[in-house]
């Protein structure tokens, strides 16, 4: 089985795109027969080429990338069930989806 965690290491940090729903942060996601898919990108440049190319088809407004801390990352993905990491929703492309579990041990220990 091809392993997309070992042929694609960690640089550090992940992007997402969030937006505010009143005072409370979304995130960029999905839901596949899997689960809920969190919508991760390897930079913030990634993560704004990604808008700027699909916001046509991003329900509402305010999306912009966003950093967050490890401890802050690790928060947000107990609300999702897998990860994509960089997706492109593009018509024959492959998609490797994360657990959430997976993803966690990607980013290593803190410090």
């Amino acid at each position: 089985m091809f392993d997309y965690l070992e042929h694609h290491p960690n640089s550090g940090s992940y992007t997402l795109l969030e937006r505010m729903e009143g005072s409370v942060p979304g995130y960029l996601s999905y839901t596949a027969e899997e689960g809920e898919v969190l919508c991760a990108f390897k930079s913030p440049a990634e993560a704004a080429q990604f808008y700027e190319e699909w916001h046509h088809q991003i329900p509402g407004e305010g999306w912009a990338p966003s950093v967050l801390e490890r401890a802050d990352l690790i928060e947000v993905l107990e609300n999702f069930d897998l990860v994509s990491i960089n997706p492109r929703p593009t018509p024959g492309s492959t998609e490797y989806l994360l657990t959430t579990a997976d993803f966690e041990r990607s980013l290593g220990e803190p410090g």
